[in-house]
C-alpha cells in the first residue's frame, strides 16, 4: 500500500520589501520555454545583426521596417524569459492601499490601488487562456486579465496571482484582508 499524497505547498512567500510585508509570487515555471527561448533568442539575434548588416551596407528600406518587428519579437522573448527565470508578482498594502508590481528586477509595471475603493475581495477559479500560467505568462507590463484572486475596483475587475491555482488564492485573500480598510470584505454582489 502506498502513503498518503503529501498536500501542495504554497507558491507564494512573504517578504520584507522597503520595510513592508510583502507576497512574492513567482510565475508558474513553463521548463520548455526556459530551454527553448535561448536557442530561439541566439538564432533570432544572429538573423537580426544580419539583416542590420544588410540595412548599412545595401540600403535595404525594407529591412527597417522588418527590424522594428524584429525589435519586438527580440524584446518580448527577452521579457518571457527573464520572468519565466526571476520574474514575480509582489503584492503589498502600503497605508491602507494595495501596491502590485510584477517583473524582473529594477523592471517591473506596478499598480497602485486605493483600499478605500476595494470591493468583493474573493479567491477565484483561474480561467485558462495563454497569459495564464497554464501558457505562457503574459509580458510583465499588461494588466492580468485572469488570476486566483480578483476585486472590484469601482466599475472594473481586477485580477492578481495569474498562474495561482484557487485554494492558494483563498490564502492570499485571507492575508490581504487583515491588511486592506473593512470595505474590501464586502461581500460580492450576486
Amino acid at each position: 500500500m502506498g502513503g498518503y499524497v503529501e498536500p501542495g505547498a504554497a507558491r507564494h512567500r512573504i517578504v520584507v520589501v522597503d520595510g513592508f510585508e510583502t507576497l512574492r509570487i513567482p510565475p508558474r515555471r513553463q521548463w520548455f520555454v526556459i530551454a527553448f527561448l535561448p536557442i530561439w533568442l541566439t538564432m533570432w539575434t544572429f538573423g537580426g545583426v544580419q539583416a542590420m548588416k544588410q540595412v548599412v551596407l545595401d540600403h535595404e528600406p525594407f529591412l527597417v521596417v522588418w527590424l522594428v518587428g524584429w525589435a519586438a519579437g527580440w524584446i518580448y522573448a527577452t521579457t518571457t524569459l527573464a520572468m519565466q527565470v526571476a520574474g514575480s508578482e509582489l503584492v503589498r498594502v502600503v497605508h491602507g492601499d494595495l501596491e502590485v508590481s510584477s517583473g524582473v528586477g529594477p523592471l517591473r509595471r506596478t499598480w497602485r490601488y486605493r483600499g478605500s475603493v476595494i470591493g468583493d475581495l474573493t479567491s477565484h477559479v483561474p480561467t485558462d487562456s495563454i497569459w495564464t500560467g497554464r501558457g505562457l505568462d503574459r509580458p510583465f507590463f499588461l494588466t492580468p486579465t485572469s488570476g486566483a484572486v480578483r476585486f472590484s475596483y469601482g466599475a472594473k475587475t481586477v485580477y492578481l496571482a495569474p498562474g495561482i491555482d484557487e485554494p492558494e488564492g483563498r490564502q492570499i485573500v485571507a492575508w490581504m484582508m487583515r491588511r486592506l480598510p473593512q470595505r474590501a470584505a464586502a461581500a460580492p454582489s450576486a
